[in-house]
């Protein structure tokens, strides 16, 4: 049987025009990048789950070149919103790709979740999106699952990231924990790989498609490591096979 083929990119940090930069990155040209370097080892026709910071700023323009890019380039792409999002203006300006909570495969199932908090950095799962998550989880017992998030609900020893972790993560472990379909979580936010065991959950953080934070850091630093993605092999048996590929970015490109 088949396995369903994911990629994951995160914290794009798109800007308002294609000339845009933070932290001397170009942030447009670094996705681009990122997207070609995806196409050229063959996992171009993969699903893209795109887990947040999309807008560096939550900028309508953001969201309008990459949707272009998107449908440009014809991938098939779900999303969810990080600190740095705006979802009325995502809905709005990714007109081509409906957001969607749920993404149903044969075998699999994949739930989106907002980590994000109005005003804030850091995370925390909503009543209601823990009642949807229950709701969701419940009519999907007969499908594997994977969830979907910006914020990591697990420490990475950095104390300032560590501060944005998912303030009710033991709230969201104890509804996830309850399902034995729940295989594994995939996070952003962190700019970082990061793989652990939550307590009996798998926990995926993955790099930027742009710049990267420095590991094990107490305050903000940045790495050298370049944009990279993540590629998800879910199979029918619950085994999921993972990792990250690099691509070639220099800073100030």
């Amino acid at each position: 049987m088949s396995a369903l083929k994911l990629i994951q990119m995160t914290d794009l940090h798109l800007g308002p025009t294609a000339d845009y930069q933070c932290r001397n990155f170009n942030t447009l040209d670094s996705f681009k990048a990122v997207l070609e370097a995806c196409s050229s080892i063959g996992d171009g026709e993969e699903i893209i789950v795109l887990t947040g910071d999309l807008a560096s700023d939550s900028q309508p323009g953001a969201y309008q070149q990459l949707n272009k890019i998107l449908t440009q380039n014809k991938k098939q792409a779900v999303w969810l919103p990080g600190n740095h999002d705006d979802m009325p203006l995502m809905q709005k300006y990714l007109s081509d790709y409906p957001y969607l909570p749920v993404y149903e495969h044969e075998y699999w199932a994949v739930l989106m979740i907002d980590s994000s908090v109005p005003g804030k950095p850091g995370g925390a799962i909503s009543n209601q999106q823990l009642q949807q998550l229950e709701y969701n989880l419940g009519r999907l017992k007969d499908k594997l699952v994977l969830v979907a998030m910006h914020h990591s609900p697990v420490s990475l020893n950095s104390q300032w990231l560590d501060e944005h972790r998912i303030s009710n993560h033991q709230k969201l472990h104890n509804i996830l924990i309850t399902y034995d379909n729940v295989k594994a979580v995939i996070t952003g936010h962190v700019h970082q790989q990061h793989e652990t065991d939550w307590k009996g959950i798998r926990v995926y953080s993955t790099p930027s498609t742009c710049f990267q934070f420095a590991e094990h850091s107490d305050q903000f630093a940045l790495s050298d490591k370049t944009p990279a993605y993540r590629w998800l092999e879910l199979h029918s048996n619950g085994h999921i096979d993972t990792g990250i590929n690099r691509v070639d970015f220099p800073r100030g490109n």
